[in-house]
């Protein structure tokens, strides 16, 4: 009775939300203005064509808050403030209703490594009342800052809660990797969700000299943040209770009743590692210089220093298992005494592995050039190289006792660090293709991301799966284009991610948006995921066929913007 009452509930919700609010308008006054949009996303799971169901009723709002609190070197148009030529406040806020967890729609999702057709891990019904209110609502101030313009210096602060994009890529990123992702909000495939709603925002402060003209180069500029510690690495969800966030249960979840095996240290995977949010503790710190070349040549040196988030499609470890008595133990010398010491661990509900976030340096270069002599396009690059990345080393495991009393590995390993090259070159093009569109040309635009680790990887385990395989070489490539038809009402676009080495690991989809009004917009969008002529398990962790098949996804979508 309560899932069919709660299904005519958000059918309700979901049919006159957008409508209900379309008497709004925008609101300013003076230096004020508020803006924002409404939204209902719908997800449909369909990893068979005959089978479908529903595993997210998404209602969001945004509101937008603006005040121009200096301006012209005044404050509110009445106090001289003669230091300080412009001073803006933004504030962002988000809302969320998921009336998906008011019904609890069956039936059971699937999961990683997907080793059979009767293989189901937990459906959104197993949720208890407690567990389905928790993540029915969300109430988050996303970005809370002031921009500050100084007028005697070619200076501005930004000052408060923010996010700081940097990078040349799409989709894939190497530079833009100062705020983590939260993988609840949408995990698996590219291209259905927004970078801004993906990205975890903190409080930080950014700074940006413009040097202007500086010899041959224009447009040079000097930009660092500081996150003074209250950074937080990428977010993950599980099943049953996020069927979009990673295809896999708790791995820590003791019992289907929700018991969890806690981490050494207290801990949390997604949420915190062996540090205190202290700036003398969890500090991180970027720097760039950018300019322009007289060549039309956009360059930028990027420096990075801050904890590894484990969101950039490496298969780096976020949990360093711990041989206890490597640690201090009086008397622990024997792998029998480290195992039964491990195993008494786990019998008190304690891994013997910790939540790992270490410090890691990042020093990149981006370039873009636009070419209208030869390609008529927008050539694009991004490398970085990183120091000290964590891989699990599965020469060293960490031993607990078999049924039998006897040092067996538990799956868990220790750490070992390696360094890191990533790298990406990317092409953007206009390109008229009059069969299918008279009216406007299509935008092209393809990417080719490779990583390499230079030490070799014999020594690394991979974390999807104990057969999972770390690679010294991985690549992944993307196409995708767009257009516009209807008089700009109407924009299709379609894209295609491949991963040649993981056996041709794919993810194809499409996206429709229609403006139904220039302030109320349908999207209409799907993905699908596929290893092409293969039916066994592919391990890769770039999100594609392998890790996400069987998770192919309908969107609806309806937005209200004012």
């Amino acid at each position: 009775m309560r899932s069919a009452r709660w299904w005519r509930v958000g059918g309700i919700f979901f049919v006159l939300f957008p409508v209900g609010i379309v008497c709004h308008a925008d609101l300013t006054y003076g230096p004020v203005s508020l803006s924002g949009n409404v939204q209902t996303q719908q997800i449909l799971r369909h990893p068979e064509p005959e089978k479908w169901s529903i595993v997210q009723q998404r209602n969001t709002l945004r509101l937008r808050l603006e005040v121009d609190w200096i301006a012209n070197g005044h404050l509110l148009n009445r106090v001289a403030v003669p230091w300080i030529q412009r001073a803006h406040f933004v504030a962002l806020y988000r809302g969320v209703y998921d009336s998906v967890y008011d019904f609890l729609p069956g039936p059971r999702q699937e999961a990683f490594p997907y080793r059979g057709p009767t293989r189901r891990d937990g459906k959104l019904a197993d949720l208890t009342d407690g567990a389905a209110h928790a993540l029915r609502f969300e109430s988050d101030f996303r970005e809370v800052y002031t921009d500050l313009e100084f007028a005697t210096l070619p200076l501005s602060l930004r000052v408060g809660r923010q996010m700081v994009v940097w990078g040349e890529s799409d989709n894939l990123r190497m530079l833009d990797r100062t705020n983590a992702l939260d993988a609840t909000w949408h995990g698996g495939g590219v291209g259905l969700e927004t970078w801004d709603d993906l990205r975890i925002p903190y409080w930080m402060v950014k700074a940006v000299y413009s040097g202007g003209r500086l010899g041959p180069l224009s447009d040079t500029f000097l930009e660092t943040y500081w996150v003074p510690g209250l950074w937080v690495p990428a977010k993950i969800g599980f099943l049953p209770g996020r069927p979009w966030s990673a295809p896999t249960p708790n791995p820590f979840a003791g019992s289907p009743t929700g018991g969890n095996f806690a981490l050494l240290k207290g801990t949390v995977l997604g949420r915190q590692g062996d540090y205190a949010r202290t700036p003398g503790d969890n500090s991180q710190v970027g720097v760039r210089v950018g300019a322009t070349t007289p060549q039309g040549l956009t360059l930028t040196l990027n420096y990075l220093y801050q904890r590894i988030a484990h969101d950039d499609g490496m298969n780096t470890t976020s949990l360093r298992g711990r041989n206890q008595c490597r640690f201090g133990t009086p008397g622990c010398t024997s792998a029998f005494e480290v195992a039964r010491q491990n195993t008494l661990l786990l019998a008190r509900g304690v891994l013997p592995a910790e939540a790992y976030y270490p410090y890691v340096h990042t020093i990149g270069l981006s370039a873009s050039y636009a070419d209208d002599t030869y390609t008529q396009g927008v050539w694009r690059m991004e490398t970085i190289y990183e120091f000290g990345k964590p891989f699990a080393d599965k020469r060293r495991p960490i031993l607990i006792l078999d049924s039998q009393g006897l040092p067996v590995p538990s799956g868990l390993f220790e750490v070992k660090k390696s360094d890191a090259w990533q790298a990406f070159v990317g092409f953007d093009r206009p390109t008229w293709i009059r069969s299918l569109n008279r009216r406007s040309t299509f935008f092209l635009t393809t990417q080719l991301f490779w990583q390499y680790i230079p030490t070799g990887t014999r020594r690394f385990q991979g974390q999807l799966s104990p057969t999972d395989k770390v690679r010294q070489w991985e690549v992944v490539g993307t196409v995708a284009a767009s257009t516009v038809y209807l008089r700009g009402t109407l924009l299709p676009l379609a894209f295609f991610v491949l991963d040649p080495i993981n056996r041709y690991s794919s993810q194809f989809g499409w996206v429709v948006d229609y403006y139904l009004r220039p302030n109320l917009i349908v999207r209409l969008a799907q993905a699908y995921f596929f290893v092409p002529g293969y039916g066994g398990v592919v391990d890769e962790a770039w999100g594609l066929g392998g890790l996400y098949r069987r998770r192919d996804e309908t969107v609806l979508r309806v937005t209200y913007q004012f």
